[in-house]
């Protein structure tokens, strides 16, 4: 039942996602059906929660079974008779498969096969016996207990989204603690728990997994436009190999939840700078909006940190459009409109939420009464961790290395949107860091900033394995 329960809880969401995807690329099909599906699943589950925390705070519905499918099935049914209308089903049905990368024309030699193949089985062994950790251990430990679950299983009983919860240790936290954190990952277990009849952990942990999973197979079809299936492979081996990503991915915590929505909603801006057309560069836009205001939900550095990012780098992204002539100014102000359009509407209720109930902005802390100090403790400890302990391996160093080696390359339209971001929002981490005096512990314990690096990883090693494949490809170039 619990297996059942967390595929049922996994599949309606999905197919929200699905057809949410399907209607804002409509003009040009720009995913693949294998993206499509992935990114469903992993948007999908975040779209239905939004809903359901809408109609809820609007005094509609309550957090059970019945509030969390009635405004979803609504809304579902208004995206079908929309993608019937519109045109956007029989495109997908008719159209034709989106390429990928089929450097293929040369053969895989036998060793390179062999060793992938022995690769993959490490990989999802390591994967696998997470995976049983997952789903066979309570949860017990800091904000996974004390936020998340908690929060959850709070929403669960009492039918209501509670500002003033117990923090686990027999204290009250009131709306300036946990709270402040957006609700789409307790919501989500609100939802299974209610879709099960009970609470049962390995179904509200379970469901962890699929962010992983889901991040996962983003990494690899993102590789695949561009890549040999070796490397790819490859590559995904490497991000699993990381050991903290490993750690977290199959753990109750949020930071690949934040991850991996983080690493799609960068994905459509690289490949909107890639787009070769105004169609397709209208099709990644329009799906970066979704994937924008949906990661404003998931966890509150997405609105302190990331969102500024992103939105610079879609600013890059337009200019360089206009200047190549790709892309007019009128049609700029019209697919402007509809990105801003998709994003506030999705963005903006849950920072309202927070504006009129008083709830910081911050991680767990109010950004404007932040006490701001230098410690040189701290950044003593930041190079001891990144250089004395293997939660990344050789990623800090090969970031650095890569971009030397590539040189003014690496700054250059469209893999510079990769670079730029990478760097600027390692920097934001560790000057936040280094200067918030409440995080200042944080960042000794490795707790808050290892967990922030979590959710650059994947696009840092994404970096680091495109420029690297740049070196190889074309060395006489500077």
């Amino acid at each position: 039942m619990n297996l059942l329960a967390l595929i049922i809880g996994i599949a309606v969401p999905g197919s929200l996602g699905w057809l949410a995807l399907l209607l804002l690329e409509k003009n040009r099909l720009v995913l693949t059906s294998l993206e499509r599906i992935v990114w469903a699943l992993v948007l999908g589950p975040t779209l239905f929660v939004f809903l359901a925390f809408v109609f809820h705070v609007i005094g509609f519905t309550k957090l059970n079974l019945i509030g969390f499918l009635l405004p979803n099935i609504v809304i579902l049914a208004i995206l079908v008779f929309l993608a019937i209308r519109t045109g956007a089903w029989a495109k997908f049905r008719t159209a034709n498969p989106v390429p990928v990368s089929d450097p293929g024309t040369k053969p895989i030699k036998r060793w390179i096969f062999v060793g992938l193949i022995l690769l993959g089985i490490w990989t999802a062994v390591k994967i696998f016996a997470g995976a049983v950790d997952l789903f066979s251990v309570p949860t017990y430990w800091d904000d996974s207990f004390n936020n998340w679950n908690m929060r959850g299983k709070i929403f669960f009983v009492s039918e209501q989204l509670e500002l003033t919860i117990p923090n686990g240790n027999g204290y009250i936290q009131n709306a300036e603690g946990v709270s402040s954190y957006p609700p789409s990952l307790p919501l989500i277990k609100t939802w299974l728990g209610d879709l099960r009849g009970s609470w049962e952990e390995p179904v509200v942990n379970g469901v962890h997994l699929l962010w992983f999973i889901g991040l996962i197979l983003s990494f690899y079809l993102f590789l695949r436009r561009s890549e040999t299936k070796a490397v790819s492979v490859f590559g995904v081996y490497l991000l699993v190999s990381l050991p903290l990503m490993l750690i977290h991915g199959t753990n109750p915590y949020a930071e690949i939840f934040l991850a991996s929505h983080l690493f799609i909603t960068v994905s459509c801006l690289i490949n909107a700078s890639r787009a070769k057309d105004t169609e397709e560069l209208t099709s990644w836009l329009k799906l970066f909006g979704l994937a924008f205001g949906l990661l404003l939900f998931t966890k509150n550095e997405a609105t302190v940190i990331y969102a500024p990012l992103l939105i610079l780098m879609l600013a890059w992204i337009i200019r360089e459009k206009l200047r190549g002539n790709r892309i007019t100014p009128k049609q700029i102000k019209i697919l402007a409109a509809k990105v801003a359009l998709v994003a506030a509407c999705l963005g903006l209720p849950w920072i309202a939420f927070k504006w009129f109930n008083g709830l910081t902005f911050g991680n767990a802390k109010s950004v404007t009464a932040t006490q701001l100090g230098f410690s040189l403790n701290v950044l003593n400890a930041i190079w001891f961790q990144l250089t004395h302990e293997a939660n990344w391996l050789l990623l800090p160093l090969s970031i650095p290395l890569v971009i030397i080696l590539s040189g003014k390359r690496s700054f250059r339209f469209p893999i510079g949107i990769l670079t730029a971001f990478v760097l600027l929002a390692i920097f934001i981490q560790f000057m936040i860091f280094t200067i918030a005096v409440p995080l200042h512990a944080e960042a000794v314990n490795q707790t808050g900033l290892n967990r922030g690096l979590l959710h650059i990883a994947p696009v840092a090693l994404l970096l680091v394995i495109l420029l690297t494949r740049q070196l190889m490809l074309e060395p006489e170039k500077d």
